[in-house]
């Protein structure tokens, strides 16, 4: 039977973990990262007036978002979220959301709402530290924009060993793709493992890293990262 290392975080690893259970899979959930939530910080620090639009960049920032900043004084804004587990957790708080055709930054930026911003509308992205900045650098001289960063993501051990037999091993972004790759190579890990990435930016550190065998999900939504584990079943 495959097995899958699911370096995620929570919530995301415990729903893929559902999934894959389900299609005949054994999984390890083992995050190589841990998320440090901290008060908002904003930048720029002097442009907060009320959001005509908030976008979401992932779960954690829509969870502690709600946490710490919703109140009724944003209930005309507009949401957008990066994907349909984030729209999710906003959505159980009443809230209307938008998602894009493809859950990306690129996505994003082609999604109506964005491309139909206003010079004067002021925009909110929601997010952790040291993400990208495609969606900064584009909207930075279109809108008043405003970066709202809750969370960083530090580096946590793995202590289960486990991780070492996997056929398979998900990681959701370049920082986890770096350290799933070194705790692998600490353990002896499988030489015939894949990787699963989710974009052609985290694929290409593969060449960096030694390694041969990535598959690029094209996303993050559980639907892409499913799919790219059956294309490896079947190759």
């Amino acid at each position: 039977m495959t097995k899958v290392w699911i370096t995620l975080t929570e919530p995301s690893a415990a729903r893929i973990a559902s999934q894959l259970s389900r299609r005949g899979f054994t999984s390890v959930c083992e995050s190589v990262t841990e998320i440090e939530f901290f008060a908002p910080k904003f930048s720029p620090p002097d442009n907060i007036r009320t959001p005509d639009l908030l976008i979401f960049l992932s779960q954690h920032a829509a969870l502690h978002y709600l946490d710490q900043l919703h109140c009724d004084a944003y209930g005309a804004s507009k949401f957008l979220a990066i994907g349909p587990s984030t729209a999710e957790i906003l959505r159980r708080a009443g809230l209307a959301v938008v998602e894009p055709a493809h859950a990306s930054s690129e996505g994003l930026l082609a999604s109506p709402l964005i491309q139909n911003i206003k010079a004067n509308d002021q925009v909110w992205i929601v997010c952790g530290e040291a993400g990208r900045d495609i969606l900064q650098q584009s909207l930075a001289t279109r809108c008043n924009t405003s970066t709202v960063t809750l969370y960083r993501r530090g580096i946590r051990a793995v202590p289960n060993k486990e991780v070492a037999d996997a056929d398979i091993i998900l990681v959701g972004s370049a920082q986890g793709f770096i350290e799933a790759a070194k705790v692998w190579q600490s353990v002896g890990g499988n030489p015939a493992v894949s990787f699963i990435v989710p974009s052609a930016r985290v694929a290409e550190l593969g060449l960096e890293l030694g390694l041969t065998q990535v598959v690029n999900a094209g996303g993050m939504s559980s639907e892409l990262l499913l799919k790219a584990v059956a294309r490896i079943e079947h190759e």
